[in-house]
């Protein structure tokens, strides 16, 4: 049980390097939620007029590994409404999310690492500085609505893979690999099922 919480926080915290990495690279993307997920990661960011494709992927894994060594640790801090929206002042998202923890009656904190803050409730890696990067991969973008809501603005999708070792990972990107291969929509026309 333990290593399965390790691997979310490393898996939540990899999300984080990811959002402070685009930003770096695409300085007008609007940030939205980076949760981890059962095999990494993904985060959903609105890239203005920026678009991005899988190939992408690349330059924005060397920035995230390029910024790893100036995350040394997490710190937190609980702020008001007001102190929230104006760190996030001009992100729709965030301001829609701050006024929806608000309305729950639930604390606001902000989380920094590597000069990086996000909106965040917490589960990272404690000893980031021993953290490795070999059980991870970008793995690819999609189109997500906000909120799943097809009425809402089309974000882009970064899915992070994260595994504990390059082992595990590349033992499930084969899975994938076989998996599609015997996947019923094209195994049926190919049969001509």
């Amino acid at each position: 049980m333990e290593n399965i919480e390790q691997l979310a926080a490393k898996r939540h915290t990899l999300a984080h390097l990811l959002a402070q990495a685009v930003k770096g690279k695409y300085e007008n993307a609007q940030l939205t939620l980076g949760p981890s997920v059962d095999n990494g990661f993904y985060y959903d960011i609105d890239f203005g007029t920026d678009k991005i494709n899988d190939e992408d992927l690349a330059d924005i894994q060397k920035a995230m590994q390029k910024a790893l060594p100036s995350w040394t640790e997490f710190t937190h801090q609980e702020v008001t409404k007001d102190g929230a929206l104006a760190a996030f002042k001009g992100n729709v998202y965030k301001e829609e999310l701050i006024n929806e923890i608000v309305g729950r009656g639930e604390k606001i904190t902000l989380y920094t690492c590597g000069g990086f803050t996000d909106l965040c409730r917490g589960g990272h890696v404690e000893n980031i500085k021993d953290m490795k990067m070999d059980g991870f991969k970008l793995a690819r973008v999609a189109g997500a609505y906000w909120r799943g809501d097809e009425k809402k603005t089309m974000l882009t999708r970064i899915y992070g893979l994260v595994f504990n070792s390059k082992a595990e990972l590349e033992a499930y990107e084969v899975q994938i690999e076989e998996a599609k291969k015997r996947d019923h929509k094209i195994l049926g026309p190919q049969l001509d099922l």
